[in-house]
């Protein structure tokens, strides 16, 4: 008989055949985690039957208990049967999971089983007292229910189970229930829901459910209670909002967002038979291929759509020109957008989004096009030909940066205003024109910019925009994702941030310097693609680029990156840990350097090799002393790294500081560390670099071509193929590759002689 498990897991399924098989495969293949598995598959008609049905036969658990209802019961009816059934002390109820960080699983679960008082571990701080959770009402996002793992032991019976009347976020509604019962808070996340399906969607009887639990917990006639009253009373009032004046395409919509893309398939298919040409119905489809994974079929949609869209375009363009003499309108706003490398099908998804929900009167267009390897030049002379938004082209050899490109744009245009936009960015709505007017009215603004769902900048999130914020919020900087800037202030960018980082943070501190006022609007929203281009060109917040300009802006707005008086209320070796958190780890500030001599004395050096350090010290260490170049310490503290699984942050930068010292063996040690979920496209590019510099050419070449497939845009692999036909003689094709690779990134890949391998990620 098997023991008794630590945790009870309840997955329900509801139409997700496309992605029922991750998580049941994340969750079997955890080893050092005890549980059982109820599965509830709630009247699915997809044949989500059968994949469970071979996943369960496969993995054959001996604790996996599978229900199949013959008639839709809820998700929060099928929780409680499993609830009702379980024999854990913890209880987790994922809607899905794409991994799980099995470690930081077992670790948060031994902490919760082992407390007396806390009724559930969250990943982030649940509100403490009624106003807050009022607070939390008002967000646009909420934790979804994968997010809580509970403590059955210390919950009382008469709370020990979900509402049955909500389909989602019944976590929220469990914890607002529970009241001020103790509960743990997890920065770092035990698992990563499925990115094929978007977050719940929010609507006012969700809402309305949770402030009734908040209500009940409220005996007394006071404020707190006619605040939630006041709220239901608004809410009451709202109906929900549906995306289609059609019940059958909203019905699609909330599949496709539940994961049952194949009945929402179905759906939009059925009514694109009755209305063959429904813009909203064709775009829905193309979302829905793409959620399957079907993109060939996608792009195929997107390039009928296209033309038929650019056809439309044409000939409203045409009767314009025509009822005005063909004389052009005054230009308002010039929408500045850069664009490099293979960006073509991220630019034409944006400018599609712009001419669909945007009035593109008083609107011109100003493309950069920093020296793209694909066919962006074509579609751009295209674009110009059909007068597309009275587009200017602006064409540089070689990738000049953004924040050249954007000064380029700035000079060429002719608007009140310029809205910055990058390439990988859709619109839903007519955000330029909500920018506009609020320009408009707040003169004192010089810089203006919306929320977005992915973002640098975390006051721009949308998870963090409330329903009750103001229509402007000032802001010290913005990410440049959508900037709109008043043209007459002569802003420009700072060109020494090279390719890209900290040239948007920059001009806003440029603009509050000059007494304007830099703003967000919480209420305009637009999608953020992030990474698009950027993550392309390998460029991330761990790559030198990045910590170049983090030295550059703090030296140049004199940033103070810590204080010394809290610094020194620490103990000494305290304060050379706190270093570590501070230090730029590519460009350390000469200020930290003169405190780490300070503080880092013989005394100092002979306590920290003869002190046993715990694991998480040990890194911090290790990484602080390669930062600073004090090598013999940083080798004898490596050497008890033997017995510690390395994050793989750590990993990374200690590859990077042994492979720019020619130390390959080191790299391969590292690199041979990685677990699989950690490997990336840097990973390879660190192997493929040693093959090329080893002369492993029957490694390197066939590597080479796999990577080439997979990222075209990264110049480093440019820079390898020209290696090797320089090792091979091919002079003049060795050439070839170094032009392109310079083409991509002149800043650091000027194409002279290559007998360094200056690898930079």
């Amino acid at each position: 008989m098997p023991n008794k498990p630590l945790l009870s897991v309840a997955i329900v399924v509801q139409n997700q055949r496309d992605i029922i098989e991750t998580t049941l495969s994340s969750l079997y293949e955890l080893s050092s985690v005890p549980f059982e598995l109820f599965i509830i598959d709630d009247d699915s008609t997809d044949g989500s039957d059968e994949v469970i049905q071979s996943l369960v036969d496969y993995y054959q658990h001996e604790q996996t208990f599978y229900f199949s209802h013959k008639t839709k019961a809820g998700r929060g009816n099928a929780l409680n049967e499993a609830l009702l059934q379980c024999d854990g002390q913890l209880f987790w109820a994922p809607e899905t999971i794409q991994q799980i960080n099995e470690n930081e699983l077992a670790k948060r679960l031994e902490q919760l089983a082992s407390s007396t008082n806390a009724a559930m571990l969250q990943q982030h701080q649940l509100p403490g007292n009624h106003q807050q959770w009022m607070d939390r009402i008002h967000r646009r996002n909420w934790p979804q229910d994968g997010t809580f793992i509970w403590n059955l032991s210390v919950i009382d019976a008469t709370n020990r189970f979900f509402n049955p009347y909500l389909q989602q976020y019944h976590g929220m509604e469990l914890a607002a229930r529970l009241g001020d019962l103790s509960f743990l808070t997890s920065d770092l996340r035990w698992y990563q829901p499925s990115s094929f399906l978007d977050a719940p969607k929010l609507n006012a009887g969700i809402r309305q459910e949770v402030l009734l639990t908040i209500l009940r917990q409220i005996h007394e006639h006071n404020s707190a209670r006619k605040s939630v009253l006041d709220t239901l009373a608004v809410l009451g009032d709202k109906t929900q909002s549906k995306s289609f004046d059609n019940d059958l395409l909203n019905e699609a919509v909330q599949m496709m967002k539940d994961g049952r893309f194949n009945a929402a398939l179905e759906l939009v298919e059925t009514y694109l038979k009755d209305s063959p040409d429904h813009t909203e119905a064709r775009k829905l489809k193309i979302r829905i291929l793409e959620k399957k994974r079907r993109f060939v079929e996608a792009s195929e949609l997107k390039h009928e759509f296209s033309k038929s869209q650019k056809e439309k375009t044409e000939q409203n363009e045409e009767k314009q020109l025509s009822k005005s003499g063909g004389a052009s309108e005054e230009t308002k706003t010039s929408i500045i957008i850069p664009t490099t490398a293979h960006g073509k099908p991220a630019l034409e998804h944006c400018l599609l989004s712009i001419s669909e929900h945007c009035d593109t009167s008083g609107l011109e267009l100003i493309v950069i096009d920093n020296a793209s390897l694909d066919d962006t030049h074509d579609y751009l002379d295209e674009l110009k030909e059909k007068r597309f938004l009275n587009c200017q082209i602006i064409t540089n050899q070689k990738n000049k940066g953004f924040a050249t490109s954007i000064n380029q744009g700035l000079q060429a245009a002719n608007g009140d205003y310029a809205c910055i936009i990058h390439n990988d960015i859709e619109l839903q709505n007519d955000a330029l024109k909500q920018l506009y007017e609020l320009m408009e009215t707040h003169p004192r603004y010089a810089i203006m910019g919306p929320m977005a769902n992915k973002t640098l900048n975390p006051d721009q999130a949308s998870r963090n925009a409330r329903e009750d914020d103001p229509e402007l919020l000032q802001a010290e900087y913005l990410d440049s994702f959508c900037m709109m800037i008043r043209n007459d202030t002569g802003l420009r960018m700072d060109e020494a941030y090279q390719l890209t980082f900290f040239e948007d943070i920059d001009l806003c501190f440029q603009a509050r310097s000059e007494k304007h006022k830099v703003g967000i609007a919480p209420h305009v929203e637009v999608i953020h693609h992030f990474g698009t281009t950027t993550f392309a060109l390998n460029l991330d917040t761990e790559s030198e680029q990045y910590w170049k300009n983090v030295a550059y802006f703090n030296d140049k707005w004199d940033i103070e990156v810590f204080s010394e008086e809290e610094l020194k209320s620490l103990s000494t070796f305290d304060q050379l840990l706190a270093l570590d958190e501070l230090v730029n780890p590519l460009y350390p500030e000469e200020e930290i350097k003169k405190q780490f001599n300070r503080l880092f004395t013989d005394e100092l050096k002979t306590e920290i090799l003869n002190t046993q350090h715990d694991g998480e010290t040990l890194c911090k260490l290790v990484h602080l002393f390669m930062v600073m170049n004090e090598r013999e310490v940083m080798r004898r503290l490596e050497d008890r790294l033997t017995s510690i699984e390395l994050p793989a942050s750590l990993i990374y930068q200690l590859v990077r500081f042994y492979f720019d010292r020619n130390i390959y063996s080191r790299c391969i040690h590292y690199l041979n560390q990685l677990k699989p979920q950690n490997k990336s496209l840097s990973a390879d590019l660190y192997w493929l670099a040693i093959h090329v510099e080893n002369k492993d050419l029957e490694q390197a070449i066939p590597m080479l071509r796999e990577l080439m497939d997979r990222a075209p845009s990264n110049p480093m692999l440019y820079k390898l193929a020209g290696d090797i036909h320089k090792f091979n003689g091919n002079q003049e094709e060795a050439s070839s590759f170094y032009d392109i690779a310079e083409q991509i990134n002149p800043f650091d890949f000027a194409n002279e002689e290559k007998d360094a391998f200056g690898f930079e990620l």
